[in-house]
């Protein structure tokens, strides 16, 4: 993955892609990554996304994939977030690793959105899922929405739209949470959310997203950017009580929870794994 020979741009054709550099929009975030010469990136052009990777990369080794990935994510998001345009196209990089990330982005993250840009980079490797539905959500919302009211309403947002986690159901974790009595008041989902733990606060305030959604529609999208979750309740005309029982009633009754050794394996790995069992 190391460059040999400063930074170097492949413009590759492929099935369903073009190839034209001149069509590539490039923002300081896209040109500094793609000017660090410790990689030789590759490009692929879709018809609304850019997808680069470096040479040597699993994501290489997956490259007939990507496109339609890309492309499905994309769709994914838009439709989820009920918005009919987005003009800008969307750039995509998929690197090894957490060190990679480090490398661009100055954190060890799995992904990170540079919504300016239109742009996201997220670890893909073969145990670790691509989080571009998570990234892609940021970079619409962020990217041409308003401010939002909140950390957990733009998480729990990137987490609603992204749907999985260890490629299990949002809410079959949840599910799972309620089990345990891990969950988390809305008060502090909403009041204290980066002090939470990471795995239940997304994966809560995702779920209660899903449930108002469930209840008033996706016209409720906007009105929880913009006033936070804590509006939930009022939302569905109850009380904070209220709703919270009926929550995990509805959690309880629409899914099941996963595995032991499923939940084991999330708990230990976090989100981005295969955590279903094998056949």
């Amino acid at each position: 993955m190391k460059s040999r020979a400063g930074p170097l741009l492949f413009l590759l054709s492929v099935a369903g892609c073009t190839a034209s550099p001149q069509t590539v929009t490039q923002g300081p975030q896209i040109r500094r990554i793609l000017e660090d010469d410790r990689y030789e990136w590759v490009t692929v052009e879709t018809e609304n996304t850019r997808i680069h990777f470096p040479s040597g990369s699993y994501a290489e080794t997956q490259q007939s994939l990507l496109p339609a990935r890309a492309e499905g994510s994309r769709r994914t998001v838009l439709s989820r977030l009920s918005v009919s345009e987005y003009q800008e196209p969307l750039h995509l990089f998929y690197v090894d690793s957490r060190e990679d990330m480090e490398n661009l982005t100055g954190s060890p993250v799995t992904g990170f959105s540079y919504y300016s840009d239109h742009a996201i980079a997220t670890i893909f490797n073969d145990r670790w899922r691509a989080f571009e539905r998570h990234e892609l959500t940021h970079t619409v919302t962020l990217g041409t929405w308003t401010s939002p009211a909140g950390p957990a309403v733009v998480e729990g947002l990137a987490t609603y739209v992204d749907g999985a986690c260890g490629r299990y159901e949002n809410g079959r974790i949840m599910r799972t949470f309620i089990d345990q009595e891990s969950m988390i008041s809305l008060e502090k989902l909403v009041g204290d959310f980066r002090q939470q733990d990471d795995l239940i606060a997304y994966l809560q305030a995702a779920s209660t997203i899903e449930f108002v959604v469930h209840r008033q529609g996706p016209e409720a999208l906007a009105l929880l950017w913009d006033q936070g979750l804590q509006v939930s309740p009022a939302l569905l005309q109850t009380s904070a009580d209220v709703f919270q029982r009926e929550f995990e009633v509805w959690l309880s009754s629409t899914y099941e929870p996963v595995p032991a050794s499923a939940w084991e394996s999330i708990r230990a790995g976090g989100c981005g794994i295969d955590a279903r069992p094998a056949g």
